[in-house]
């Protein structure tokens, strides 16, 4: 491991309080959450575990800040200021904000510097850039009537993050909550807090007015089921599992039926027919997307669906991409692959690894590597073949360096197997046959497609899946929806007659 990243990891502060109307604050339990570092299973405990009290505490701070206007009303332009001043001091702190992540998920330090809080403060500039691009609309119903559309803020938003990218998905909903008026209540992941923590208190320095954003760590079951239930609370937005997912929209349901936003799980299918021919560049592409976060993504391309008469040859060279994909300590410099997010996250993993193994399936990769760190929580890409269609290896979402292959005979058949599936959230299609690429890309059951691509997106395009991969749509001009009311507001005139 490199020793400066070592020494500045060190002489990091990391702050565990929640932060509640511009202010760090202890729970007021004063309860905590005992956890290890999956690097090397160093302690880093001492994170603020957060219940109703401290839920209430912030949603009231919220929720004054929301009616004493000054966020609400300012005016876009003043907003964008704010929001590229905020870009710009997590920028100056990307450092310090990768270590933070690093140290916390286990996830490589280079993929955080690099990768991931770039796109995040993308998605900040993106989004302020955008705001001013959204037009309400006036509608002439009549000579004697007219109609306006406007969109007005929810009120108090919850928001609630997972852990395998943590700033990422917290700006794709922060960024389009605040910009439209709404005052947030923010719960991270209890497994990945840390960097939001710190992210809260550069936004007030950027301008935010306190209480307009706070952050509640915290147990889901707690802090999150209390965020998700309160009646002051408009509208919760979360990403995470489909099972969370489910108990939010019950939770709905039995307070204020607040509107609900969820980018749920995915067991996305990665189809390769017979007509594609560069498998070179295909092995690069699926090993790349399901193996670089340690398969913790929940669009990862998770079922390879091959030509029975090219799956041979294809395998070959995806063999040879996985061992690209071993992990590596994540403090290393020139790591790509870091560790799991947890110990508890490792052992969910080799349980289902093992339930493949008893299904009959039959690993294909070599899993003998040693461990990159002692004490640390790593696992070696796995590709599982022979693989039945109903198991569980095909059928869940596993969350790690898992892969599954099914063969297909037909392109009907291919469809069939990838929409045989509880989720929808990404999928894509391997051909040079343009009939065949338009037939399946509209038959699939997903929110996302790629053509002869995977992972390609960019800030213009929605992301979000349909059945149990959740509702509604992160990034994108359409994700200012998400945290808006549509107004109609009806106008009729009098005749002006000059009787002269």
């Amino acid at each position: 491991m490199n020793k400066t990243i070592e020494s500045k990891l060190q002489n990091l502060n990391i702050e565990k309080r929640a932060f509640i109307d511009g202010i760090y604050v202890d729970s007021i339990e004063g309860k905590t959450i005992t956890k290890l570092s999956s690097v090397d299973g160093r302690d880093i405990s001492g994170l603020s575990a957060c219940t109703e009290l401290d839920i209430n505490k912030a949603v009231d701070a919220a929720m004054r800040s929301y009616q004493d206007g000054q966020w609400r009303k300012m005016s876009l332009k003043d907003k964008k200021n704010i929001f590229y001043k905020f870009a710009n001091l997590i920028q100056q702190n990307l450092e310090e904000l990768a270590l933070l992540d690093t140290i916390e998920t286990g996830r490589s330090y280079k993929n955080y510097f690099f990768d991931s809080i770039p796109k995040a403060i993308e998605a900040i500039r993106w989004f302020a850039e955008s705001v001013d691009k959204i037009y309400d609309h006036a509608i002439s119903t009549s000579y004697t009537s007219s109609a306006t559309i406007i969109r007005e803020p929810l009120g108090v938003v919850g928001i609630i993050t997972p852990w395998n990218d943590p700033l990422v998905v917290a700006l794709w909903k922060l960024s389009p909550a605040l910009l439209m008026g709404n005052s947030v209540v923010l719960k991270p992941a209890e497994q990945s807090s840390f960097s939001i923590l710190k992210v809260a208190q550069l936004a007030l320095e950027a301008g935010i007015p306190k209480g307009v954003f706070n952050v509640v760590p915290g147990y889901g079951t707690e802090a999150g089921k209390a965020l998700a239930l309160h009646n002051d609370v408009r509208g919760i937005f979360f990403t995470g599992s489909s099972l969370v997912g489910k108990q939010i929209l019950q939770y709905s349901g039995l307070s204020n039926m607040k509107k609900v936003g969820l980018e749920c799980g995915g067991k996305s299918p990665f189809i390769v027919t017979k007509n594609y021919s560069n498998f070179q560049k295909t092995s690069e592409v699926l090993a790349k997307n399901i193996f670089y976060n340690q398969g913790q993504i929940c669009s990862a391309p998770s079922r390879l669906l091959i030509d029975n008469t090219i799956k041979a040859k294809f395998l070959e060279l995806l063999l040879l991409e996985s061992g690209k994909y071993t992990p590596k300590n994540p403090l290393d410099l020139e790591s790509e692959v870091g560790a799991v997010v947890s110990f508890k996250q490792k052992e969910r993993i080799e349980a289902y690894i093992q339930s493949g193994i008893e299904s009959g399936a039959k690993i294909i990769t070599n899993t003998t590597k040693k461990t990159p760190v002692d004490g640390g929580a790593y696992i070696q890409p796995i590709i599982f073949d022979d693989v039945h269609l109903d198991s569980l290896i095909a059928q869940d979402e596993i969350f790690g360096p898992v892969l599954v292959v099914l063969g297909f005979d037909t392109i009907e058949q291919a469809i069939e197997i990838a929409n045989h599936s509880k989720y929808g959230l990404a999928a894509s299609i391997w051909t040079n046959d343009f009939n065949e690429a338009h037939y399946v890309s509209r038959a699939l059951e997903s929110g996302i497609v790629h053509i002869n691509s995977y992972g390609d997106d960019d800030y213009t395009v929605p992301f979000g899946g349909v059945k149990e991969s959740g509702l509604g749509k992160d990034k994108s001009i359409y994700a200012f929806d998400e945290y808006s009311n549509l107004k109609t507001i009806w106008m009729n005139f009098e005749i002006v007659r000059n009787d002269t």
